[in-house]
C-alpha cells in the first residue's frame, strides 16, 4: 500500500511540470526510496504523463533519449520508435490523472496568494515573514512555502539561515530540509542544511526546537542547546560536529570585503567589524577550502595589508581603505 498524501502528489505534478526545487525533489526521492509501493505509484504516475501526450496519436521519438529519461516498466519498445502498449485500455485512466495534474498545477499558479519564495545572493539578508518571524538567511540560502494558503507556516529550506519565530500553540512555524523537520515550540534559533552537506544543523538561543524526522521522534533542544542529523545515517546527536562548526569553504571571487565579513560572520557565528568604513570597498580573489576562521582572517590580513583586533567576541578589521 503507498504511503502518499497531496503533499506528496504535489510534489510529484511538480516534478513532472519542472517547477520542482532542489529540496522538495530530495523529499521525492526519499519517499519512492522508502517503499517499493511507493516507486511503484511514482512508475504508475510517470507512465500517465507521458503516455496522455500521445493517446491521440502515435508519434515517433528518439528511443534511447526517451528510454533513459523514464524508461517505465509497461513500455515496448520497437525500432525508432516509442510506443506504448494499448492506448484504449489506458486512454480513460491517463486523462483523468492528467486533468488531476494539470488542475493541481493550473490551481498553484493561479492561487490567490502566490507561494512565497525567499532568497540571499552575494550578501545575507533579512525579513520578516507574514506571521511577523524575523529571518536573516546566509548567501546562497533559499526558503519556499509550502503553499500558498493564507497563514500557512511551513517552509522548505536550502542553506543556512537565523530564525526569531512568532510562536503559535494552534499553527506551529515548521521548516523542511528534505526528511528532516524543525518545529517552532517558541524559538529563536539557527538552521544550517546546505545542499550537498551530509549535516542538518540546529542551535537554538531562545525557546525550544522539536528537531525530528517522519519516522523518528528526534530530540528537543532547549536554550543553548545544539544539535545535527547525519543523513547518511538518519541519526540525531547532540552538541557541536566540529568538522562543520570550526571549518569553513569559500570561494570569493571579486568580492568586496564587507560581503566577506558578513558571511564569515554568519557562518563561523562570530561577530566580525570592520574598522574603517573605505574598507567595504577592498575586493579579494581567494578561495578557501575547509580552513578555520584564525587561517581565513590570517590570509586575509595579508593579502588587504589589515591588523586583526579581537575584544569582547568581537572582531574588528581595521586598515587604510580602498577607493
Amino acid at each position: 500500500m503507498t504511503n502518499h498524501n497531496e503533499h506528496i502528489d504535489a510534489l510529484i505534478a511538480r516534478y513532472f511540470s519542472g517547477s520542482i526545487t532542489t529540496l522538495e525533489e530530495i523529499e521525492l526521492q526519499e519517499w519512492r526510496d522508502a517503499d517499493a509501493a511507493n516507486e511503484d505509484f511514482f512508475r504508475d504516475m510517470e507512465f500517465v504523463f507521458f503516455a496522455s501526450a500521445s493517446i491521440r496519436e502515435h508519434k515517433t521519438f528518439d528511443t534511447d533519449k526517451a528510454w533513459n529519461k523514464i524508461a517505465p516498466t509497461r513500455v515496448n519498445r520497437a525500432k525508432g520508435e516509442f510506443r506504448i502498449g494499448n492506448w484504449k485500455s489506458l486512454s480513460i485512466a491517463a486523462s483523468l490523472v492528467l486533468v488531476a495534474l494539470v488542475a493541481y498545477l493550473f490551481l498553484s499558479r493561479k492561487d490567490a496568494v502566490p507561494v512565497q519564495e525567499y532568497a540571499a545572493a552575494e550578501v545575507p539578508v533579512e525579513f520578516t515573514l507574514p506571521d511577523s518571524s524575523k529571518v536573516i538567511l546566509e548567501p546562497g540560502a533559499r526558503m519556499v512555502a509550502l503553499t500558498g494558503k493564507p497563514g500557512s507556516r511551513e517552509y522548505s529550506i536550502e542553506g543556512k539561515g537565523r530564525f526569531s519565530v512568532a510562536h503559535s500553540e494552534t499553527n506551529p512555524f515548521i521548516l523542511h530540509s528534505g526528511e528532516v523537520q524543525i518545529k517552532d515550540l517558541g524559538t529563536e534559533f539557527v538552521v544550517d542544511a546546505r545542499p550537498g552537506n551530509d549535516t542538518v544543523f540546529v542551535a537554538v538561543y531562545e525557546g525550544k526546537v522539536q528537531f525530528s524526522t517522519a519516522s523518528q521522534e528526534g530530540i528537543e533542544l532547549t536554550p543553548d542547546q545544539e544539535a545535527y542529523y547525519l543523513r547518511s545515517d538518519q541519526s540525531f546527536h547532540t552538541g557541536k560536529e566540529e568538522s562543520r562548526i570550526e571549518f569553513g569553504s569559500f570561494d570569493f571571487q571579486g568580492q568586496t570585503l564587507d560581503i566577506v565579513s558578513a558571511q564569515l560572520s554568519l557562518h563561523f557565528q562570530k561577530e566580525i567589524v570592520l574598522g574603517n568604513p573605505s574598507l567595504a570597498n577592498c575586493r579579494i580573489n581567494v578561495n578557501f577550502k575547509n580552513e578555520t576562521l584564525p587561517d581565513i582572517l590570517e590570509i586575509l590580513a595579508l593579502t588587504l595589508q589589515l591588523q586583526i583586533n579581537e575584544n569582547d567576541n568581537v572582531i574588528t578589521l581595521k586598515g587604510n581603505g580602498c577607493k
